[in-house]
Parts: structure tokens; sequence; C-alpha cells
């Protein structure tokens, strides 16, 4: 029953990307290189693919960071060295080498195999998604935690005249003047998350690049990793001006942050 749901959603989402993309391409086919014109809906595809890809895996992500933060600051020591030994494995390895391991290291393992857990695990979006979130996941736990940790202890002390309890010291005053500050270095780790998602194409993922890798086997053209390259800038560009309205229109701005304080007037 959940792998039906689960491949009738995958063939829905599918089927939308390239109704959408006869949508857009017919008007621009003459236009488009001929290496790329008969493949534009698949480069649509993989546009929202990526996109998909990316902002689920930051949602996760941040979820997952906030949590882990808050157990660097607050949690017993031992715990903190699980925590940073796990980012210091996500930061320290390569990517590629993590997609790897999970997609083809896992299939190794025949009770994995015979598991739910194949269910997920032998389809390389899914393998995306979660490797992704994980390495995301670790870069913005340490922004977070040093967010928390270079707060001036001012605002810790002022918490602490209150008579607030640490957790409600950390809920209430640190960690949302933290997650103000480290807003521009998340942001700009989501876009470091866009570029590196590249890799998913590796594990049989069919998002920008692995359609690109694709179109270029069948012309060998260059013209199609430069049609690829401006998708990924106009996703750069949208990712941006995302995590700009969320900063924009979310937060108070900080009476220090320099970032955008031009807009803010």
């Amino acid at each position: 029953m959940l792998e039906s749901l689960i491949q009738s959603l995958y063939f829905w989402f599918k089927g939308w990307h390239f109704a959408v993309g006869e949508r857009l391409c017919a008007p621009i086919a003459e236009s488009l290189p001929g290496s790329i014109s008969p493949h534009c809906p698949r480069f649509v595809d993989g546009f929202f693919t990526t996109f998909e890809l990316v902002v689920l895996s930051l949602i996760l992500a941040f979820g997952l960071a906030r949590l882990l933060t808050r157990l660097q600051i607050l949690g017993p020591g031992w715990l903190k060295s699980v925590i940073g030994a796990y980012v210091y494995i996500f930061q320290g390895t390569p990517l590629l080498i993590q997609l790897w391991l999970v997609y083809f290291g896992l299939a190794q393992f025949e009770w994995i195999q015979a598991s739910g857990l194949w269910l997920f695990l032998a389809s390389g979006w899914w393998v995306g998604l979660l490797v992704l979130t994980l390495n995301s996941a670790a870069y913005q736990t340490n922004i977070l935690t040093g967010g928390v940790r270079n707060l001036s202890k001012g605002q810790s002390e002022g918490a602490d005249s209150l008579g607030l309890s640490e957790r409600l010291k950390y809920h209430r005053v640190l960690f949302p003047q933290a997650l103000r500050a480290s807003w521009p270095a998340l942001a700009n780790e989501s876009i470091l998350l866009l570029k590196a998602s590249a890799l998913v194409s590796t594990i049989t993922v069919l998002d920008l690049m692995g359609h690109a890798r694709t179109v270029f086997s069948r012309s060998y053209d260059l013209a199609v990793y430069g049609g690829a390259a401006i998708l990924y800038i106009a996703l750069t560009a949208l990712i941006t001006l995302l995590a700009y309205l969320i900063r924009r229109y979310g937060f108070a701005s900080l009476p220090s942050d320099p970032w955008f304080r031009g807009l803010m007037r």
C-alpha cells in the first residue's frame, strides 16, 4: 500500500513537471539550441525536481539542526560529544562519498533489503533527500551553535536577572537572537547545498544535472551544460529571494545587523 502510494505521488509530480515544461517550452522552442529544444521539458522537470529536493532538505535539516543546537547548549556532556562527532564526520567527508555509502553501501546488507527501509533506500531520490538533510543539518548546527555562543554575555545575564530557567533563557532570549544573527550564514548554506545537490545525479536521480547529463550523452553539445548553468543561476536567485523574504518579514532586525541594511530603512 505504502509503496503504491509513493509511486503514485512520484508519477503525479513527474507528470505535473512535464506538463508545465511543455507549456513553457512551446513558445521558445525555436529560439533554443538544437541540442536543447527537443528536450526542453526535461530541463523544466529537472529544475522543479532540484528545487523540491533542496527546499525539503533545508526544511528538514533546519528542524534537526534546531534540536541538535538545543542539545549542544543544554544537553549532557556525553550527548554534546556525540553531536560533535556527527557534525565533524559530515563536515569532514565529501558529500559524494556520503551519497555512495548510503545508496550503494547499505544495499550490500541483505537484512536491509528485507526490511521496510528498503522501500526508501532503494530510491535515489529518497537517499538524496536523507543525505542532503543530514549534511546540511551538520553545517546548520555548527552555525546556530556558534551564533548562540557568540552572543554578548549581557544577554545571558539579563535573562538571569529576570529569573528565567536555563531552558526558558535559551528558547526566549538566546536562540531567537542567534537565529536572526545567523540567518545570512544559513542562507549561504542553502546556496551551497543547492550546488552540491548536483551530485545526486550520480545515484540515478533525474534532477537538473541528471537530465543535463542524459541529454549531453546524446548530442555532446556543451550548450546543454550552459543551459543547465543558467537554470542553476535561476534557482540560486530564487532561493536567495526566499531567504531575503523570510529575513525581511519573519524577523525583527538587530541594531548591528548589516544584512540588507539599506532595504530595512
